[in-house]
């Protein structure tokens, strides 16, 4: 009974926009379940890194309800529209820096690369689903570049943990969604 109420929690938790369902927040409201922010650089967004082990967990679930098909229809869906194709992160050498809670003697940059596998930003805006990055200031930016050093080098702003549901998904789909594969 406490999975199926934290099941339900989970699925509740699903960010909505409209009719559409998305992925998940990195925290909710405990309350309203709507996405908040937790530390200063982490706001309230569409969080792909914490929704990929979501879904792979709601893809081990067996004989998942008409929601729960939907809820993963619906982040696969997510994931494939929001990869980035062609670009990679860069590590670099660079002066050794001690900051407060790390030191550092490299940086990252991110390069256009035809040849890079799929990539995601660990945050994507609320509505717009543009790319979001953030300073210890709480202020959004847009890009890794505008992102402090200190950030760039002591947080993981892309993953490649979405490829992991996307290369489930094909043998999941057959199996419980035959009729739906949002892929095509």
């Amino acid at each position: 009974r406490a999975f199926d109420t934290g099941l339900q929690c989970i699925l509740n938790c699903q960010i909505k926009e409209g009719d559409n369902l998305l992925v998940w927040c990195q925290q909710h409201d405990n309350v309203t379940l709507l996405p908040q922010n937790a530390r200063t650089f982490e706001p309230a967004a569409i969080c792909n890194g914490e929704s990929s082990e979501i879904v792979l967990m709601l893809m081990s679930i067996k004989n998942p309800d008409k929601a729960i098909i939907r809820s993963i229809q619906s982040a696969v869906k997510w994931f494939n529209s929001s990869k980035i194709i062609g670009l990679k992160v860069k590590t670099i050498d660079a002066p050794k820096v001690q900051y407060r809670y790390h030191t550092t003697n490299i940086d990252r940059v991110v390069e256009e690369d035809a040849s890079a596998p799929p990539i995601w930003t660990r945050y994507y805006e609320l509505l717009t689903h543009k790319p979001l990055f953030c300073n210890r200031d709480s202020k959004p930016v847009y890009s890794l570049a505008q992102v402090d050093r200190e950030r760039r080098t002591g947080y993981t702003w892309y993953i490649y943990s979405p490829q992991e549901v996307l290369d489930s998904y094909p043998e999941w789909q057959k199996r419980w969604s035959p009729d739906w594969n949002v892929r095509k």
